[in-house]
């Protein structure tokens, strides 16, 4: 059995992995957090795909492009030895070499690990584990959909120790239920729910208190607002996200008036972050974009998220972002071509749309439409 993600293959070990799960499996940091040893030697790792990691459903993370390994993925059968496929509980375990941490490329295996459990080999309930101080597969459940269920005191035999597991949960309906998200155009009776949708994702993340709603608000009456593009994203009939788009423009340094889009706000209730819906809603609505006939997307957020819809540096196309000067940290800017090569031969200097800047006493008067909220200074935001 072989499984696809965007960027992975997960397939059967074969032996000759050995010397390619040594490399990886070798680096101490992966090891503890796992529960077992990191490994010594190549006949070690090739010991343990012949004794472990050959069972039926547990596979080698391989990535797409090059066919690489980066980790190990397996759905265990329940707590009962005696349980075969098809029972009503599995766990998934796995881990992921270090080159490959911080890309999302576990979650994105696990989320394809949950579908063919469920609906292949037709598992009712999920669990994941992770050991006390491993944050990085915490997020990743969360990521998942799995929610904390218990806390077990568990005798981890690779590594001759007590542990302190922390146990999550995911059921086939629950599952289910994420799964039947809408993406739709927002509605003029949406308006209120999005803004409030808006102000308790961004509240005190860039800033104290936010801006977003109130710029939501002002953009709907610009007439740069692209209205074809304004969407909302609805799970169980409650409205969890939204993206929307303007027009704007590259001034060219040749003289000439590239037209483009930007992007925002956009956002995804809190207690579903992480979880995928935001990559989500981000595709489809550049989908929607680019088949209206825009060019290019040009917007500001993190490579790290944003790279995963085709995102990258504005710089690699020799655009500009308007007011930073020469030297200044340029890696929030980022650009999608909509149609491949359209920003061929054009540099020059993008224009953020002026419905962007409001005045802070404008966003005071219409944040009082809302529940009282505590401003709060936190480490990392970008504005006082």
């Amino acid at each position: 059995m072989i499984l696809e993600t965007e960027r992975l293959i997960l397939r059967p070990w074969r032996e000759d992995d050995a010397s390619e799960l040594f490399e990886l499996a070798k680096d101490d940091r992966v090891g503890p957090a796992a529960g077992w040893k990191p490994h010594k030697s190549v006949s070690e790792s090739a010991e343990i795909i012949r004794t472990v990691l050959s069972e039926p459903i547990t596979f080698a993370v391989c990535l797409k492009d090059t066919g690489k390994l980066a980790g190990s993925l397996g759905i265990m059968l329940g707590s009962d030895g005696n349980r075969r496929i098809g029972a009503e509980e599995a766990e998934i375990g796995y881990w992921i070499g270090v080159p490959y941490w911080g890309q999302g490329l576990i979650p994105e295996a696990v989320r394809e690990a949950i579908r063919y459990a469920f609906t292949d080999l037709n598992f009712k309930t999920l669990r994941c584990g992770y050991f006390d101080g491993n944050e990085k597969s915490k997020r990743v459940q969360e990521k998942c959909g799995f929610k904390y269920d218990r806390t077990d005191r568990v005798f981890v035999s690779q590594i001759g120790e007590y542990r302190t597991e922390h146990m999550s949960k995911l059921t086939r309906e629950e599952w289910q239920a994420m799964q039947s998200f809408v993406i739709r155009p927002e509605r003029k009776e949406d308006e209120a729910e999005v803004e409030n949708l808006v102000r308790e994702s961004f509240w005190n993340v860039y800033r104290p208190g936010c801006s977003e709603h109130y710029v939501i608000h002002v953009l709907r009456e610009d007439p740069a607002f692209v209205k074809e593009l304004d969407f909302v994203m609805e799970l169980g009939g409650r409205i969890i996200g939204q993206n929307m788009f303007m027009r704007t423009v590259i001034e060219g340094d040749d003289g000439r008036t590239v037209p483009v889009l930007t992007m925002g706000p956009i956002c995804i209730a809190n207690e579903y972050k992480r979880m995928g819906y935001g990559k989500k809603i981000l595709d489809y609505s550049l989908e929607k974009a680019a088949a209206m006939g825009f060019g290019a997307v040009l917007f500001e957020g993190n490579i790290k998220f944003y790279g995963k819809s085709g995102f990258q540096y504005a710089r690699n196309f020799g655009i500009r972002y308007h007011d930073l000067p020469e030297g200044e940290d340029d890696s929030f800017f980022l650009c999608r071509e909509l149609k491949p090569g359209c920003l061929g031969g054009v540099t020059g200097v993008y224009q953020t749309p002026a419905g962007y800047y409001v005045d802070d006493k404008d966003v005071e008067a219409f944040d009082k439409n809302f529940p009282p909220k505590q401003k709060l200074k936190l480490p990392g935001q970008l504005f006082d």
